[in-house]
């Protein structure tokens, strides 16, 4: 049976998770993510694990059709809590990044050394403070685009590393690229950030144009 089809953004998550013996899917809602690292063997068992019963529900079907239920371990409950033993990589995605960054502080003893791949729609510098907060450090970050909507998936290992305000705010990784599609990520949060009426949106929307600027003139040459 064909596996479940990714979108760019889950894609780009099942691409930067590594393989491993045990892996989670923090936040699994339809389970997909689960689904294919499971059955493309990347990971040999998974932690699938939500908050909402019924969308968990919804995973365990989907993991059930493809072959793969016996290798998960379904979980609900609120973020880390749902670790009865180490990950070797962790996949939290899906959430305001309000709520990615509590995740991560709260459950900071639970990490134990693991790759995250991490993905949150909103509030992308208090995930990257929370990153640093937890003694990670930020290995990559790319650009995705699904229905419309811009996406930042990073991948974060152990380590120290000290950013700037505006690298927390645009991603110290995303500032070391020059694509086509980062420059149309920076156009489109211009947009979305001169919307905004705020001291703290006035200083954001500077950075995006100067970091708009690096980029275009690094594309033209």
């Amino acid at each position: 049976m064909r596996l479940p089809q990714l979108d760019d953004r889950l894609s780009r998550a099942a691409a930067l998770f590594p393989a491993c013996a045990y892996g989670a899917d923090i936040g699994a809602d339809h389970g997909r993510l689960s689904c294919i690292l499971l059955a493309r063997g990347v990971c040999q068992r998974m932690c699938v694990a939500d908050v909402s019963a019924p969308s968990l529900k919804k995973a365990e079907q989907l993991l059930q059709l493809h072959g793969v239920v016996d290798r998960a371990d379904i979980r609900v409950g609120d973020g880390l809590t749902v670790l009865d033993r180490p990950a070797d990589a962790i996949a939290i995605l899906g959430m305001g990044g309000r709520t990615l960054a509590h995740i991560l502080l709260t459950g900071r003893d639970r990490l134990q050394g693991a790759c995250l791949v991490l993905s949150a729609h909103t509030d992308l510098p208090l995930v990257r403070r929370a990153i640093i907060s937890v003694g990670y450090r930020i290995e990559t970050e790319q650009v995705s685009r699904t229905a419309g909507r811009f996406y930042v998936v990073m991948r974060a290992m152990p380590g120290k590393e000290a950013y700037t305000e505006k690298q927390l705010m645009i991603g110290p990784r995303m500032m070391e690229c020059v694509d086509k599609k980062y420059l149309e990520y920076l156009t489109w949060r211009i947009g979305v950030t001169g919307c905004k009426r705020s001291q703290a949106a006035e200083q954001e929307l500077e950075w995006l144009k100067e970091e708009e600027k690096r980029v275009r003139d690094c594309t033209h040459d």
